[in-house]
């Protein structure tokens, strides 16, 4: 990698100015994980013979890019900014938006009814969500602050979007049959 060297223009005769364009500087795509987004990570990058170590902060997102000020030395002496140009890479599960993340929730036909407990796991670790009864397929559940770190101020979180996905049993023994054909009877 290597910037470009300043570039003088004008001939420098009588009556004309030199002006000195600055080198353009160099970017470099990098993808990380969404848990590397989440936690922030470094990368170690290879610039002139030289291995930089460079910190991409907690809640970068796809498009954010990271500035390592003179890392690119100019064939005149002078120096170029380097842009690590980051790019989040899919997860499967999670979906993002902003700092929100969504994750769909599978909760069995009997709880989504009833109501209960299902376990889900977020990128800090599982936790446990209380499902109300009649909770209905495709509602969401948010869990407050539970998101990405806001890159700005990585003390504050987005929040976490639950999407209810009710699993629907496909094989039912004898037993079960009769009772639903009761419930449809009662409904």
């Amino acid at each position: 990698m290597a910037g470009m060297p300043d570039i003088e223009f004008g001939r420098g005769g009588t009556g004309q100015t030199r002006r000195r364009v600055p080198a353009q500087a160099v970017q470099h795509s990098v993808e990380i994980s969404l848990q590397e987004s989440f936690h922030g990570t470094t990368r170690r990058v290879e610039v002139d013979g030289r291995r930089l170590e460079i910190k991409i902060p907690r809640g970068a997102r796809t498009g954010t890019k990271v500035r390592v000020p003179g890392a690119i030395s100019n064939p005149n002496g002078g120096k170029s900014d380097l842009y690590l140009v980051i790019k989040v890479a899919d997860a499967p599960g999670y979906e993002r938006k902003g700092s929100d993340i969504y994750s769909d929730l599978p909760v069995d036909l009997y709880t989504a009814v009833l109501g209960g407990e299902v376990t889900m796991h977020t990128l800090t670790g599982n936790v446990v969500l209380t499902i109300p009864p009649g909770t209905q397929p495709g509602q969401t559940i948010r869990l407050a602050g539970q998101g990405m770190p806001h890159i700005k101020t990585p003390e504050q979180r987005g929040d976490l979007y639950a999407r209810v996905k009710v699993k629907v049993p496909k094989k039912l023994s004898t037993q079960q049959r009769e009772l639903f054909e009761k419930l449809k009877q009662l409904g």
